[in-house]
């Protein structure tokens, strides 16, 4: 049963690295280093409804894709480290209320809260990413749309997981093995 367990969750956090690649890689408008997307929405959700650590390989396995695909080579790594620091706010979250019945539900306040910090590590790993790979003015001039793909990131996330919500979406549900016969 176990394995049928792992298996599932493989799949799940495969999922989530395709949406996130998806809403990424295709979904996006052209910035003056680089795009604007809301794939972060993805990996907010796959922060909130994965376990563990597949959080972590789901956004930075997705978002790197995301950028190799999209033809930003140079941003593949800076955006995988940026993506996973991105999931820890949640996964810190996620911990710190396992016992809770707050987890049942993707939006609660506690996940809301995440979404500031997880705009910092977007807004300050791009601008550092920028800074070295580019200059200061350059890092400066991102610090808009990196705000704006936050904060659309953020509303697309609640519309995702208020309907993921209401249709009663629970990852423990889909994980659990019935036993037949």
């Amino acid at each position: 049963m176990k394995k049928q367990n792992n298996v599932r969750l493989a799949t799940l956090t495969a999922m989530f690295a395709a949406l996130i690649i998806v809403t990424t890689a295709v979904i996006k408008i052209p910035a003056p280093l680089g795009y604007v997307h809301v794939g972060d929405a993805v990996i907010y959700l796959s922060a909130c409804v994965l376990p563990g650590p597949f959080g972590f390989f789901a956004a930075g396995i997705g978002g790197a894709l995301a950028d190799l695909l999209a033809g930003y080579p140079q941003w593949a790594l800076p955006t995988a480290i940026i993506k996973v620091l991105n999931v820890l706010p949640f996964f810190l979250i996620k911990y710190a209320f396992k016992n809770s019945s707050r987890r049942d539900k993707i939006i609660n306040l506690p996940n809301l809260i995440m979404l500031v910090p997880t705009a910092l590590v977007t807004l300050g790993g791009y601008f550092v990413a920028n800074m070295l790979m580019y200059d200061t003015g350059a890092a400066i001039a991102e610090l808009l749309p990196n705000l704006f793909q936050a904060a659309a990131s953020s509303v697309v996330f609640a519309v995702l997981g208020f309907g993921l919500d209401a249709v009663g979406f629970n990852t423990d549900k889909l994980l659990s093995v019935k036993k037949t016969g």
